[in-house]
């Protein structure tokens, strides 16, 4: 018995090693990702907001928090600087759209309607299309060209007498562009709802079935269902929804860019921080790199504290389920 002991006390450091040796190829190359490709570069943007360009020596120089004084001064001086900041910020009240839309769909198709399957085939159709395709028809719908096959909302718009030119002529026009705004919120909740359905739907077909008899036995109606059983119940997801939501500000650029066809409009009122970066980065000077860090700072803080703020906000509504 001694020498099994021994014997067992010998092999264990090996058996160990190997495992750790196993353990540790298969975090090495994701923990090299993370420390090159975003811990990096995130420190080195950073540090970039409070640099400036010293052309005499042709390096980056301490400069303090003059960047941002400079970025603040700009938001008064520069009307289409805050224009693009505030069109950042729509991404919040269009993915709330999404949310409560999906909610509702998604709750309709937790009660097994008749042709479930089907609808949610077409739900989700357009998650499944690119979408590059997806703005080319839903800008063929706008589309007028006299003499020419007209698109479907051009043709509606024609007949019920509003002087509509086309799509391209009515982004330069000042007087429609809330209105440009609107039909671009709306194809953002089309082209997203179908994986938020999906979503909802899936987190209430996980609520026992017990849960809902027994609220159906005391009475409990279609809506007091809804609000008062289910959504607290899926409040986990509908938190990791919004916080995804409020993270999605500073990616908010290709729906806008590829609706106007690369236009930010006058006064860059379709602009939006990402859209700007993603404009500028590519020929940007050592010199604009300061400036360019200073505004993606600036959107991360406010993104940060929005992220924060919602998180602490759903982990106090959220109930402590498990199922």
């Amino acid at each position: 018995m001694v020498i099994s002991d021994r014997s067992q006390k010998v092999k264990t450091p090996r058996k160990n090693l190997k495992r750790n040796l196993f353990i540790f190829s298969l975090l090495i190359v994701p923990l090299v990702h993370f420390l090159v490709f975003w811990l990096y570069i995130k420190l080195e943007t950073i540090s970039l907001a409070f640099m400036e360009w010293d052309y005499f020596s042709n390096t980056y120089k301490f400069a303090g928090i003059d960047n941002f004084i400079e970025q603040f001064r700009q938001f008064k001086a520069r009307p289409e600087t805050m224009n693009m900041f505030k069109n950042a910020f729509r991404a919040i009240p269009i993915n709330l759209a999404c949310l409560v839309l999906a909610v509702i769909i998604g709750y309709a198709f937790s009660k097994h309607i008749r042709g479930e399957r089907i609808f949610r085939a077409i739900f989700y159709l357009p998650s499944m299309i690119s979408i590059v395709i997806q703005t080319l028809c839903y800008r063929y719908m706008f589309t007028y060209s006299p003499g020419m096959l007209q698109g479907p909302a051009a043709e509606l718009l024609r007949m019920l007498g509003v002087n509509y030119n086309g799509w391209e002529t009515a982004l330069n026009d000042p007087v429609v562009i809330s209105r440009i705004w609107w039909l671009i919120s709306i194809f953002c909740v089309w082209a997203s709802a179908g994986i938020n359905i999906i979503l909802m739907s899936s987190a209430m077909s996980r609520i026992p079935e017990e849960v809902i008899e027994s609220a159906k036995l005391d009475g409990v109606g279609f809506w007091r269902e809804l609000f008062q059983i289910n959504i607290p119940l899926i409040m986990p997801t509908v938190s990791v929804f919004l916080v995804n939501s409020m993270m999605a500000v500073s990616a908010f650029y290709l729906q806008p860019m590829l609706l106007t066809g690369n236009s930010t409009g006058p006064g860059s009122v379709y602009n939006t921080v990402g859209w700007y970066m993603f404009n500028i980065a590519p020929k940007a000077q050592d010199s604009d790199m300061p400036l360019i860090s200073t505004i993606g700072f600036i959107l991360t803080v406010l993104v940060s504290v929005l992220v924060i703020v919602v998180k602490k906000v759903t982990d106090k509504l959220t109930p402590d389920v498990d199922f």
